[in-house]
């Protein structure tokens, strides 16, 4: 049975009436409209997690571990920034390089990541070399910050030089959009990537300028899809073929699927969160949203991202892996997978056979 008719299958108000004393919700002073929605809710994740059992769900490690030989990860966060960090870059790439994966992106949130490229090649090529095995391809770009002068060409222009250099992505923990979900802050504190007329700023289109230049690709903040798709018309005007919106179903960048649609049918490619499908509730419903993504936009549409490296969490590889499995075990095939994974960001990235 597909997820498509298992999500399709009526949770009837009688059904709710019916179970509602059975299931209990550690949540004080809730509504009943509250309790009913919840429980609606929940009857449809049993739905999910039974049937497709029922269903006869089959994978092997072998199918698993096919995925992953050639897979690119397109964000992946490293101990390089000033938070805690589970994994030095150079731990991720040892790790990625043992599964036979064919590139990783590195994303770093204050500094560019671009720059650490040469040095991380440097000590990885020995290490490889040491240990007979191929080195994953590494690729690094900037985020646009207020660290690195927020919204500005001169830094952009300065990473130019650094081989990997790949992305330009939009701000994210300095965006205005970011303090008022996370932090509450509605002073009008952040960088703003619109005017007050809904314009793009001059220097964010200067920006967008040089990646069409040089062939970078332009990846998305912690915005609203409004602001993303007046950046992105506005890239396409001035030449950049390479665009992305980064984890679309996360609560301070959603994007809604017909969204997410629209945005394909421009080019856009969206990416498939690796944390986001095993770590929700802020990204959706996790891997039950990711594969409605994955069969509603379409996987030629679609790069993976694992966006691993919080403390809290497992490794880069660990999580790619189980990403992988539930992906599969809530429906999405193994041809869709493999384009998400290997030929889509490998075409992104611009890699010679992509």
């Amino acid at each position: 049975m597909s997820l498509e008719k298992i999500l399709n299958i009526k949770v009837s108000e009688d059904r709710i009436e019916r179970v509602k004393s059975l299931v209990r919700f550690d949540i004080p002073d809730r509504s009943e409209e509250v309790k009913n929605f919840l429980t609606s809710q929940q009857l449809r994740f049993v739905n999910i997690q039974y049937a497709r059992f029922i269903a006869g769900v089959k994978f092997t490690q072998q199918d698993v571990n096919e995925l992953l030989n050639g897979a690119i990860d397109c964000h992946a966060h490293g101990g390089s920034d000033p938070v805690d960090r589970l994994l030095l870059e150079d731990e991720i790439a040892f790790d990625y390089s043992r599964a036979k994966m064919r590139a990783v992106v590195f994303k770093t949130w204050f500094t560019p990541s671009a720059s650490r490229i040469p040095l991380l090649r440097k000590y990885l090529d020995r290490w490889a070399a040491e240990n007979a095995i191929k080195p994953v391809e590494i690729f690094g770009g900037i985020t646009l910050n207020y660290s690195v002068g927020g919204i500005n060409p001169d830094a952009v222009k300065r990473c130019l030089g650094f081989p990997g250099f790949k992305y330009v992505w939009m701000p994210m923990v300095d965006s205005y959009r970011h303090r008022q979900l996370v932090y509450d802050d509605w002073s009008g504190a952040g960088i703003k990537l619109l005017d007050d007329r809904g314009k793009v700023l001059p220097r964010l289109t200067e920006v967008l300028k040089i990646a069409a230049d040089n062939d970078l690709i332009v990846a998305s903040g912690h915005y609203s899809y409004s602001d993303t798709k007046a950046m992105f018309e506005e890239a396409k005007r001035v030449g950049v073929k390479r665009m992305e919106i980064i984890h679309p179903a996360h609560i301070h960048s959603k994007t809604l699927i017909s969204e997410m649609k629209e945005a394909a049918s421009e080019g856009v490619k969206l990416m498939i969160s690796g944390l986001g499908t095993t770590a929700f509730p802020l990204h959706e419903t996790g891997r039950v949203y990711a594969v409605r993504i994955i069969k509603e936009v379409g996987a030629d549409n679609l790069i993976y991202g694992s966006d691993y490296g919080q403390i809290h969490n497992m490794s880069h590889l660990v999580g790619t892996e189980w990403t992988i499995k539930l992906l599969l075990a809530y429906g999405a095939t193994k041809e869709e997978i493999k384009k998400i994974m290997q030929t889509t960001p490998a075409k992104h990235l611009g890699l010679v056979d992509g």
